[in-house]
This record gives C-alpha cells, sequence and structure tokens, in this order.
C-alpha cells in the first residue's frame, strides 16, 4: 500500500489533533460518557455503553457509515463486505467512504469531525498506530463493553490469536472489535539465488544473512552469472532495496524486548519518555550503513513504495521489506492484472504494460538479529464510534462487526483483501487452507502467518499517541542518512529529541 509522506514534527496537524481532543475533554468534562478518560487511561467497561438490543425496536433501518483509508483489493473488500451484509438483512444500511489514500489523511478527518460529532462515522478502520489517540479522543467504545453487554457474541473472541487481543488491548480494555492484521516480510527473487549459489528456499533470516545474500549476489551479478530469461543482463542496481520506513525497527525492537516508550511500551498508562535509542536502534543502523558503504543497499524514499516495487520487478534489485498486505500487489505485477487504483495512482494511469511473468518469487519471514519473524501486531482495526451517535447506531455497529468476524467473511479477507486470518476459525476453514496450499499469494501469506504466530502477547508491540511523529521523525532521519550523507547516530539523536518533544506535548495537552 502506498502511502503518503507527512511533515516532520510535532506540529500542523498533531497540533490540530490535540486542540480536538481538548475540546472534546472539555467537552465533556474529562469523560464521556462511555467510560473514557483522555490519556490517563483507567476506562471501565460497561454493557450499559454499548446498547446492542436498541436494535430489535428501531423503526426502519438504521444507517451506518464507515470510513477507511485502504486501496486496491482491500478496498474493493470493504465496499463487497457492505454490498453483502446490506442484502442479508433490513434492518441496517451501511455507507462506506473513503477518506483518501492514507490513514494521517483520515485521522486529520476524523479529530477535525470531533468539533462537530454529528459528523463522525460510525465505524473506522484506523491504522494500529491509532490506538492511543482513539483512546483518547473519548468517541470510542471500547469493544470489551460490547462483548459484556452481548456474551454470546463475544465468544469469538475466544478464538482470536493472544497476540492480536492483546495488541489491541489497553489496561486490560480491548478497544477494537475487528482486526485487518498484516506483518513486515521478506520478498526475494528465487532466481537470483540459485544463480548466486544460495538456496533458492532458504532465504535469510537474520541481519547477517541479509549481508551475506547481497554480496553474494552481486558478486554473481558482476560475474554475469544473473540474467534475465532471455539471456540479456539485468539492469545494475544494489540487492537490497529498502524504503526508509520504521516499521522494521519497530518489529525488531519488539521481538528483543526492547521498548519504544516508557510505561510498558505504552501498555501500564500514557507513554511520556522516549526510549528510541536502545539496543536494536543502534545494531539496527549500524547495519543499515554497513549495507550502504558496501554498495548492497538502495534506499528509496518511504513515499516511494512503487520504486520500491519496481526494482523488484525489472530485477535491479533482488530483496524487499515490505508488508504482508502486499502480496497481492506483488502477485499482480507478476501476473500483469495491477490496477492504477491498486497503488494510490491516478484512475487514469494505464498499467497494461506493467508484466513480469518471468520473476520468481519467494517470502521469508522478516530478518531479525538474531533469528526470522516474531514483531509485533500491526495493520489496522476496526473502531465502533459512540459519539453522536444513537442507541440504535451503536446496535447496527455492533451487528455489523460482528458479521464482519464471521468465517466467510474473514476468509475472504484474507483471499480478496490481503490481511492475515487472526480467528482459528477463519485459519481451518477449507477454503483458507485451500488458498494457501493452491496459490502464490496464498503461500505468502502462509509465511508470514508463522511469523504473526511468533508474535509475544506479553510485548506486541507500543502504544504510542504521538505515533505518526514518532514514525515521521524516524523516516526522515533514515532519509537523511541512506539517502543523504548525514551521520545515522546525529540523525537518530535528532529524531529521538524531536520524539520526545511530541511525547511532551501530546501528554501536557491530553494527559492532564
Amino acid at each position: 500500500m502506498i502511502r503518503s509522506r507527512t511533515t516532520r514534527g510535532p506540529a500542523g496537524t498533531f497540533l490540530a489533533l490535540l486542540g480536538a481532543l481538548a475540546l472534546v475533554a472539555a467537552a465533556c468534562g474529562g469523560s464521556d460518557g462511555n467510560g473514557s478518560s483522555g490519556g490517563s487511561g483507567g476506562t471501565e467497561v460497561s454493557a450499559s455503553d454499548c446498547p446492542v438490543d436498541a436494535l430489535e425496536d428501531a423503526d426502519g433501518p438504521v444507517e451506518i457509515t464507515v470510513w477507511h483509508a485502504v486501496l486496491g483489493l482491500t478496498a474493493d473488500t470493504v465496499e463487497q463486505f457492505a454490498e453483502e451484509y446490506n442484502a442479508s438483512q433490513d434492518k441496517v444500511k451501511v455507507t462506506v467512504e473513503s477518506q483518501g489514500a492514507s490513514y494521517e489523511e483520515q485521522q486529520t478527518k476524523f479529530f477535525a469531525a470531533l468539533r462537530d460529532p454529528s459528523t463522525l462515522p460510525t465505524i473506522m478502520l484506523a491504522e494500529d498506530t491509532n490506538t492511543q489517540s482513539m483512546i483518547d479522543s473519548q468517541a470510542a467504545i471500547p469493544a470489551s463493553s460490547c462483548i459484556e453487554a452481548d456474551p454470546d457474541a463475544g465468544e469469538i473472541y475466544d478464538t482470536l490469536m493472544p497476540a492480536v487481543a492483546k495488541g489491541y488491548t489497553v489496561e486490560d480494555v480491548q478497544w477494537p472489535a475487528a482486526f485487518g492484521v498484516s506483518t513486515p516480510v521478506l520478498y526475494y527473487n528465487k532466481s537470483h539465488f540459485a544463480a548466486a549459489g544460495l538456496d533458492p528456499e532458504s532465504p535469510p533470516g537474520t541481519l547477517a544473512e541479509v549481508r551475506e545474500a547481497a554480496q553474494s549476489i552481486a558478486d554473481a551479478k558482476a560475474a554475469g552469472r544473473i540474467t534475465q530469461s532471455d539471456g540479456s543482463p539485468v539492469p545494475d542496481g544494489p540487492p537490497f532495496v529498502y524504503r526508509a520506513d520504521a516499521w522494521w525497527l519497530e518489529n525488531l525492537a519488539s521481538t528483543n524486548g526492547d521498548a519504544m516508550v516508557n510505561q510498558n511500551n505504552g501498555r501500564d498508562g500514557l507513554a511520556t519518555e522516549s526510549e528510541l535509542l536502545n539496543d536494536t536502534t543502534t545494531e539496527w543502523t549500524e547495519w543499515l550503513e554497513g549495507m550502504k558503504d558496501a554498495g548492497l543497499q538502495k534506499t528509496v524514499a518511504y513515499s516511494a513504495t512503487f520504486d520500491a516495487y519496481l526494482s523488484m520487478a525489472t530485477q535491479s534489485s533482488s530483496m524487499l521489506i515490505e508488508t504482508s498486505t502486499a502480496a497481492t500487489t506483488v502477485d499482480a505485477l507478476i501476473t500483469g492484472s495491477l490496477k492504477a487504483e491498486d497503488i494510490g495512482a491516478d484512475a487514469g494511469t494505464d498499467l497494461s504494460g506493467l508484466a513480469f511473468p518471468d520473476l520468481d518469487v519467494g517470502v521469508g519471514q522478516l530478518p531479525g538479529i538474531e533469528g526470522a519473524g516474531s514483531g509485533q501486531i500491526g495493520g489496522n482495526a476496526w473502531y465502533l464510534i459512540g459519539a453522536g451517535r444513537s442507541p440504535e447506531q451503536i446496535a447496527a455497529a455492533w451487528d455489523y462487526l460482528k458479521w464482519v468476524n464471521e468465517t466467510p467473511q474473514q476468509v475472504l479477507w484474507t483471499t480478496q483483501g490481503g490481511y492475515l486470518p487472526v480467528f482459528s476459525n477463519a485459519e481451518e476453514a477449507p477454503e483458507m487452507q485451500a488458498y494457501f496450499s493452491d496459490t502464490r499469494p496464498g503461500s505468502w501469506s502462509a509465511t508470514a502467518l508463522e511469523s504473526l504466530k511468533n508474535v509475544n502477547p506479553d510485548f506486541p508491540g507500543p502504544v504510542i499517541g504521538p505515533f505518526k511523529e514518532f514514525r515521521t521523525a524516524v523516516r526522515a532521519a533514515l532519509e537523511e542518512s541512506l539517502i543523504g550523507d548525514a551521520p545515522m547516530d546525529e540523525t537518530f539523536a535528532a529524531a529521538n529529541e524531536e520524539f520526545q518533544a511530541a511525547l511532551d506535548t501530546y501528554a501536557e495537552e491530553v494527559g492532564g
């Protein structure tokens, strides 16, 4: 998925966000009646906050709105869900509204809408980075309240992957009711591996092994052993292409038990202190600099997702770290079925000539410092918005989210939408097993799922109020060092200061 780059620093939309939160907190006296309290946590779960029976006495269809910021087949799946649900019953009508091609844009619109809750959606698919800010918005009803009000429906959560449940639980309260979970993986060119004398079925599992593989491929390319199917040379380029994102660092740190912030990575209370400059960060940034200095790595800007894909597609590069959700995009590049909307391009963009049928791509679990896999919970989640909504709308939204969690929909969420199955019933469904065993993107997703299962439920990733500002600062540090020439210890020191300033501002304005 392509995501637009935001401006660096705790300013602009961040300050607007804080202003919206402050207005809501003032208007609600620090609580919206849903048991939420900004910043400091302490949410009290109450079944009365989720009137699940209100739909029974509703006059006519209850209209609810779903906001999202996903693209391509994922967006198609969100639309298909609404169409099929609307056709299956006559009590609720779901309308889907895209909020642009980035979660950041959607987040800005959401916090602007807080000033007039009647303009808010009933359900929002928010990025995993939005967990703390959704809590502090005081607009969301925690799923825990709905589960308490509807325990029979809540039984589905007994089959939820423990790390996912813990990933979206803060101070013992689960917030979203449904999930779109993904994880970063290594896409690699199996033909290049074979030509370089590497085992194409054994992708590198550590940073050291990635460097060794990259050097072997560079040597084989220099010796003319790596060619295209017609025998012509592949384009020049470093073996490893890296899009400057913070996600890989977060996953490495979570695997190693290193936090990004205090308060048990933000899970025991509002995070107020940066822990960005830890052992994992040091080892990873030194590795990146070493790869750059050796000419083994090409770094593209965070906003240049498609450039990274094209480096792989044209065979100028042989390895790429990207999200598991990209499996359908990579597969479409190979088959020539990629559409402009799949990558956030203008609708009139003609991609019909893009086809790379000779590519033999494999997927490995995310390389780590000591071993592959593990990481943290990422992707997006479906939040039920209670602010400005009637009891009937809240009940309708809960009914729809229960339907989304049913096995047929969850299977489609993987096979078409690209997200990993997180409920055991969906994973075990025959259609899902056939997808894993009989299709190329399915086999890649199966590898990603094995990695996801290794996530430590007791350390599933950070919860940060100014998460966007954290990632923006890290991305900028990476670009300044890996695309530019600034020393990485200096750029990360500056990123740490910038992030700490954002934490300070957030705590002052929201944590109260």
